[in-house]
């Protein structure tokens, strides 16, 4: 069994750059991967900084970084895209053409993300409340 995984890294090089993409200082990263008791905190520092400047692992903290940055983008593109439907949204989206109010599962995708809840009372008259368009729009 190889001690080192698919990037090239240890175990400890891999938990190092972990720690560092998770938003911790150098120093805290490698008190968390290595055995770093006894240390002076130059020697800790100096050593930190040696690990970070290893090509393997400052390739494996910028992959992880980009993966990051990428995810996030993805979360507030879906988050924009789906405060541009609510605020775009029709509420005739509800309404069949002879007038009468569709069942929840006969209306479009994009009303039913507009809508907050529905209600169906004892004489089967449905009730639905949308979410707020100023409340999209201010966002």
């Amino acid at each position: 069994m190889s001690r080192f995984n698919e990037h090239g890294l240890t175990p400890q090089q891999e938990k190092f750059a972990r720690t560092v993409v998770s938003g911790k200082k150098l120093a805290d990263a490698y008190r968390e991967s290595y055995c770093a008791k006894g240390m002076a905190e130059k020697t800790l520092h100096e050593a930190a900084s040696r690990l970070a400047a290893n090509s393997k692992v400052i390739a494996r903290i910028f992959a992880m970084q980009a993966a990051a940055a990428e995810i996030a983008t993805l979360k507030a593109a879906d988050v924009l895209r789906e405060v541009k439907a609510l605020a775009l949204s029709d509420i005739i989206g509800i309404v069949n053409n002879d007038g009468t109010f569709k069942l929840p599962h006969e209306i479009d995708k994009e009303t039913r993300a507009a809508i907050a809840s529905f209600e169906i009372d004892k004489d089967k008259v449905i009730k639905y409340r949308f979410w707020s368009k100023t409340d999209a729009l201010e966002k």
